[in-house]
């Protein structure tokens, strides 16, 4: 018969035991410094990471959004001050903060700001909270390096046609309220282009053209940084628009 070596006289031993009890705590020691360690090094500058790699800072809109993009919106939708301080780093970005407003009780808005000065100009200032009009910032970054890729020149123009409006979700009779209700929306309806093409979300999506390919990775890039991307393909009332919006949920159709 052969024997159990001496070092392992039980190979069932209960995870109660001393030595198994010894090691687990030795283990989570060294997770717990490692942990530690990397954060002392990450709150004392001695290692450095990509801008937008770290969930808990403030974005930083002039560099390209990370994996977090969508949660860093959230931050700024919850943190009025460091939302302002955002917007104020973006170098292309100038805004004016409105004062907040009520409407019939359930309507209004609250930390919105009114951007005078864009990466790419509207056709009207647009009127949001503050946090959607960081992720506009984002977006209309890449809109500009997707339109530079697929269409040989760049956008000097975003039409949208609607930012706040007092309603329901589709405009319906009843139900809860749409993001537009707090300003936490926008609509695309199309781009113009420097060489002087208009290219409409009705009219092109879904072409087989650069400008419906175009139209297609706005849509997607989109999806990166808002909460709610709504196009053609999610319903009729948007066939002629994206809706873009800031909510704490995430669809993108």
């Amino acid at each position: 018969m052969s024997e159990v070596p001496p070092e392992f006289p039980n190979e069932n031993r209960s995870p109660h035991h001393p030595r198994a009890v010894r090691v687990s705590q030795i283990g989570f020691g060294v997770l717990f410094l490692l942990v530690f360690l990397n954060w002392a090094a990450f709150h004392f500058g001695l290692l450095t990471v990509p801008p937008n790699t770290v969930p808990w800072e403030a974005p930083k809109l002039d560099a390209h959004p990370g994996l977090f993009a969508h949660w860093q919106m959230q931050r700024l939708k919850s943190d009025r001050q460091m939302c302002l301080s955002t917007l104020d780093h973006a170098r292309g970005l100038r805004y004016t903060s409105l004062a907040d407003m009520t409407e019939h009780g359930d309507c209004g808005f609250t930390d919105v700001v009114r951007a005078t000065k864009t990466p790419i100009a509207f056709n009207i200032e647009p009127v949001t909270t503050c946090s959607l009009s960081a992720a506009l910032y984002w977006w209309q970054r890449d809109v500009q390096r997707l339109a530079q890729q697929q269409l040989h020149t760049t956008i000097r123009r975003i039409d949208q046609i609607g930012t706040y409006e007092c309603r329901n979700i589709n405009g319906a009779d009843t139900g809860n309220r749409s993001e537009h209700a707090t300003a936490n929306a926008i609509d695309i309806e199309a781009f113009e282009t420097a060489d002087g093409r208009r290219i409409s979300v009705k009219d092109d999506w879904l072409k087989p053209t650069p400008e419906g390919r175009f139209l297609r990775s706005a849509h997607d890039s989109a999806c990166t940084v808002f909460g709610e991307v709504l196009g053609p393909d999610y319903n009729n009332l948007h066939a002629n628009h994206f809706h873009l919006d800031d909510a704490a949920w995430t669809i993108c159709r």
